[in-house]
Parts: structure tokens; sequence; C-alpha cells
């Protein structure tokens, strides 16, 4: 049987990951005034989006992902044909509500698929699963990847790797470095009454130059630490990452996103040194470019950085 992995464009994967895994990928809509900007992981694009989020004071862009009417057309017209079955990862469900559009578009999908199928004489049954990541970012690639990797072995039953995958999501460890402490004090949630006793202020912080560091995981974001600029945070977050991964990892996968050139990044000698330290394992540093989703939840220049752990 054939599978298919799907992700929505918040799945920080490379470009080059969805050709050549031949992973599906469905698009968010950002609306913004009468401007919209459909983020479906064009580096370029991306790039401009970030630039022109970081110039804006207060952004007021709602995120639109596939609707349920869409997900039915685009299965039942192109997937139910094309596949056997399909997986279908979402954003947290606490961030996106992607997760109850496919859910409640299953029902429509798994209802009306044999009509379609039998125009395309394929009489076998089709299956879906929609998964809460219960992450973002790169922890969604990374979870994402697993699935990839899982199906590498053909004869795995489809019901198998759902199960694999779910367990394998308990696993999955996502950081966030967030460059702009206004994104950080929405994202943990923290009260604007306790902002100042817990957090500090987002306007003096900002002025100080503090950066904060959180965990992603289960669906929401707590405060690990903060450090005084951005270098000093990002060696602190991937120091930490280091003694996780030298406990060992359940795939040999690092992923990292960042919210603008990911080449600037590259060059930072904090990651150089992550990077070489991580690869004497025999692991494999991911970058890529965090999508306009991601970037619109966590700001401009932030960092997504996530791993499996045994």
């Amino acid at each position: 049987m054939k599978t298919v992995v799907i992700v929505d464009a918040a799945c920080d994967l490379p470009i080059a990951y969805f050709r050549e895994h031949d992973v599906h990928l469905l698009p968010n809509v950002l609306v913004y005034g009468a401007e919209s900007f459909t983020d479906e992981r064009s580096a370029n694009s991306i790039l401009a989006f970030h630039r022109r989020l970081a110039a804006m004071r207060n952004p007021d862009i709602k995120i639109k992902p596939c609707s349920v009417s869409a997900l039915t057309e685009l299965f039942l017209t192109r997937l139910v044909v094309k596949y056997d079955c399909a997986l279908l990862i979402t954003m947290a469900q606490t961030r996106s509500p992607l997760f109850q559009n496919a859910t409640e578009a299953s029902f429509v999908i798994l209802r009306g698929y044999r009509e379609y199928r039998k125009r395309a004489g394929l009489n076998a049954p089709f299956y879906l699963n929609v998964l809460d990541s219960r992450t973002m970012l790169a922890g969604q690639a990374v979870l994402a990847d697993a699935a990839v990797q899982l199906l590498r072995d053909t004869k795995l039953p489809f019901n198998e790797l759902r199960r694999l995958i779910e367990e394998f999501r308990r696993s999955v460890r996502c950081y966030l470095l967030f460059d702009q402490p206004r994104y950080a004090h929405v994202q943990i949630g923290v009260r604007r009454d306790e902002a100042n006793r817990d957090l500090g202020s987002g306007r003096l912080d900002a002025l100080l130059g503090v950066k904060w560091v959180a965990r992603f995981a289960e669906g929401g974001a707590e405060p690990l630490f903060k450090a005084h600029g951005f270098d000093r945070a990002l060696a602190r977050l991937l120091e930490r990452a280091k003694v996780e991964i030298d406990q060992g990892l359940r795939s040999p996968l690092v992923v990292l996103s960042y919210a603008g050139e990911p080449e600037a990044l590259a060059q930072k000698s904090a990651f150089i040194d992550f990077k070489r330290h991580v690869q004497r394992w025999g692991i494999e540093v991911m970058v890529s470019v965090m999508s306009a989703t991601g970037g619109l939840a966590v700001g401009p220049g932030a960092v997504s950085l996530a791993f499996a752990a045994v």
C-alpha cells in the first residue's frame, strides 16, 4: 500500500525535503488588512515576510489553515486516487484549528472516497489518520521525519505506523528562542498582572536586550531561562541541547529553524561548535527558514530547535 505523510506549512522542513520524500504540504494563508500571504515553504518569499513582519509595530495578522471544504476536496479529487493511506500530522491544536478542521473533514472523506477510487479502478479501502503533533515548527518536523523513516519498511501496517508515531510523539523535545520579548510573553501565556513579577515587562526586556528561551510540550510553552543578547541565549540553549543529545536520541536528527536568513545562524560560533559536537555521534543537523506561520507566532529572529530524546 502506498502511504503519504501530510503536514501543514508550519512544519519546518526544508522545501527540498518535501520533494525528495513525497511529503504533501498544506499551505496556510496569512491575512492582514486587505493583503494576504500564502505560506507554502518558499524560502525567498518567507524571508521577505519575516522582514516585513519585523517592521510592523503592532501586526494584526490572522492565520487561516485549510478549511474543512478545502481538505475534503483535496483528498477526494487527488489524494484518495493516488495513495492508499494518509497520515496527516498537524501543528498542536492549541495553536491552530487545522486539527479540528482535518478531523471534521476526515468523516466526510472516509464516507465518500469509495466512489472516487472506483472511478480510478481502485477497489481497496482508503485509510486516513489525523494526528495532533502536540508540538510546533522544528518539533513537528522531527515527528514528520520519523514517519517518513518508518515508511521505508514497506510491509509496516498502517495501524502500526500510527501507533509508533503516537508513541514517538512523546519523545519530541522542542525549544524556542524568542528574539523579541513581546512574542515570548504571548506564547508563554503570562497574564499582564503577572508579567512584571514572573517575566518582566516586555518593553524593559527589549531595552535590556533580554531574550527568552522556552520549552514547547503537550501543546503549551513554559519558560526555561533568559539571557542578555541573542548570542548568549543561543549558546545556553545549544549547551542544554548537547547535554540531552549526549544521553541518546531516538532518531539521528536535530532540526533548527530560524525566522531569518539561515546562513546568519549557521555562522554563529555556538552553532558551529554545536553542529561539530553532534555530528560526532552521526547525527544530522537540518537547518531551514522558519515558516511565515511560525514567525508570526514566535516573532522575527526566533529559533526553533527540536530532537527526539530517548
